[in-house]
C-alpha cells in the first residue's frame, strides 16, 4: 500500500517555510508599517521592505506548494475538497504575491501611501483564504483520519478562529496585530508547525481512508 512519504515530507518542509517566512515577515514589517515615513524611508526600512516582501512571496509559493504536494492524498479520500483545497492555495498564493507587490510600493514616494493599502487589504485576504483553506484540509484529515484526531480537531477550531480574528479586523472592530487578534491567530500557526513536524516524522495514514470512485 502506498505510504505517499516522498509527498508528505514535501509538505511538512513547505509547512515549515511558509509559517517560518510569515513569522519572519510580521517581525521585519510591522515596526515598518507603524512609522513609515513615505516620503522619506530609512535605509534600513528600505532594506526591511525588500526583505519583507521576498518573504511574503516565499510564503505564498510554499503556500501553492503545500497544495501540491498533499494533492494526491486528498484526492484519493475526496476529489471536490482535493480540488477546493489547491484553488483556494493558489488564489491565496496569488493574494500574497499582491500583497508583496503592495510592500514593494512603498519604496516609491508616489506610491507609497496607496502600497500600504494595498498590502494590508491583500493580506487580510490571504488570511481569510488561508483561514478556510486550512478548514478545508483539517476536515478531510478528521473524516478519513489521516493523522491524529487531537491535530485534526485543534486545526479546525484554529482556522475557525483565525476566520473569526479576519472578519473581526475586516468589520473594524478589532486591529491587526491586536492582543485579540493574536489570541485567535496563534491556535492555528502553532498547529502548521505541529503538523508539518508529524507529516516529516510518520506522514499520513492513507490506508486509514476509503479509495474515491
Amino acid at each position: 500500500m502506498r505510504t505517499y512519504r516522498y509527498e508528505t515530507v514535501a509538505a511538512g518542509i513547505l509547512f515549515i517555510a511558509a509559517t517560518t517566512a510569515t513569522m519572519a515577515s510580521f517581525a521585519l514589517i510591522d515596526p515598518i508599517m507603524d512609522e513609515v515615513d513615505v516620503a522619506g524611508l530609512l535605509a534600513s526600512q528600505r532594506s526591511g521592505i525588500i526583505a519583507g516582501a521576498s518573504l511574503e512571496v516565499t510564503n505564498a509559493l510554499a503556500s501553492a506548494g503545500i497544495a501540491m504536494a498533499l494533492f494526491p492524498i486528498i484526492w484519493r479520500c475526496t476529489q471536490g475538497l482535493a480540488v477546493a483545497y489547491l484553488g483556494l492555495r493558489v488564489i491565496e498564493a496569488g493574494l500574497g504575491v499582491l500583497a508583496a507587490t503592495g510592500l514593494l510600493a512603498l519604496l516609491s514616494t508616489e506610491n507609497g501611501e496607496v502600497g500600504v493599502a494595498i498590502h494590508n487589504s491583500a493580506f487580510l485576504l490571504v488570511l481569510t483564504v488561508f483561514s478556510v483553506g486550512a478548514i478545508v484540509l483539517y476536515l478531510v484529515l478528521f473524516i478519513y483520519r489521516l493523522v491524529p484526531v487531537l491535530l485534526s480537531v485543534w486545526g479546525l477550531i484554529g482556522g475557525l478562529m483565525l476566520l473569526l480574528s479576519c472578519l473581526l479586523i475586516l468589520f473594524g472592530w478589532i486591529e491587526s496585530g491586536s492582543s485579540v487578534d493574536t489570541l485567535l491567530s496563534l491556535p492555528i500557526w502553532i498547529n502548521e508547525m505541529a503538523l508539518a513536524l508529524w507529516l516529516l516524522v510518520r506522514g499520513v495514514s492513507p490506508g486509514l481512508a476509503p479509495k474515491s470512485s
